[in-house]
């Protein structure tokens, strides 16, 4: 099995657990490389991803593998790390899990926005719709699979997948989702009015919101483009997915407490 590491670029600390973490993986008779190093292949047939880091990194990398259509793993060396199921004290573990095959493969669809027909941003984690000043608020009509839901006054909106439920969309008051459900969630943010509250909806929903202020929208914390009045933000399950390498059954309300408690 080939093990390609993926670090922070400009975080000295990552990269520096990465080669301590591909030399055990060597002496445990894997192959491994540094994603990006121009002097070697970073992909075969038999590859994983070893996003090392914190939560950023990983779904910085989850993009990565899911362009390459590879499995991938986090181990932390951040400050959450809710995604990386490892660490460096523990990864000797990881190594013999992946040895005696003893992990599963949980594929994670992406979340697509469509601005107007025109350009699309997939996430991993969440979408973000958001007003464009710091004062005031902004008005977002939105529509969920064809039935009129209401116009939010208020911050934003976000739009999170399953593993994007326990982020943003969590610190915004949006509920917890228990592993195994397959949904997107959306959740105001600061709102206004009373009668939007957050949402849990199938994941194979259609969600449209209509800009009627300038704002923007940005992916996995990205800004993506910026947004007009009378812009058409059409959210749905994207045909990508990220093959999530799980080894160990966790209580998600347990490692909610210990992470974000």
């Amino acid at each position: 099995m080939h093990l390609v590491f993926a670090a922070h670029a400009e975080k000295a600390e990552p990269k520096a657990a990465c080669r301590r973490l591909m030399k055990l993986a060597e002496e445990s008779g894997f192959t491994s490389v540094m994603m990006g190093n121009p002097d070697t292949h970073d992909s075969q047939d038999d590859s994983v991803i070893v996003a090392v880091g914190g939560d950023g990194n990983f779904i910085r990398t989850a993009h990565l593998a899911c362009e390459r259509d590879l499995p991938i793993f986090g181990v932390n060396c951040g400050h959450v790390g809710f995604l990386t199921e490892w660490t460096e004290q523990d990864f000797c573990d990881a190594l013999s899990a992946l040895k005696h095959g003893a992990y599963s493969i949980r594929n994670i669809p992406m979340l697509r926005a469509n601005v107007n027909d025109a350009k699309s941003c997939d996430c991993f984690n969440d979408l973000l719709v958001y007003k464009q000043s710091f004062s005031g608020v902004t008005r977002i009509s939105m529509d969920l699979d064809g039935e009129t839901v209401g116009t939010l006054r208020g911050d934003g909106i976000i739009a999170a997948t399953t593993v994007g439920a326990t982020g943003y969309s969590l610190s915004a008051g949006g509920p917890i989702l228990a592993d195994g459900t397959d949904a997107m969630v959306i959740t105001p943010i600061c709102a206004h009015t009373l009668n939007l509250r957050p949402i849990v909806a199938s994941s194979g929903s259609t969600l449209t919101m209509t800009m009627e202020d300038e704002g923007f929208l940005a992916s996995d914390g990205d800004r993506f483009c910026t947004l007009q009045k009378g812009d058409r933000i059409t959210v749905t399950r994207s045909e990508h997915t990220v093959r999530l390498m799980t080894f160990r059954k966790r209580n998600l309300f347990r490692l909610i407490s210990e992470k974000l408690g």
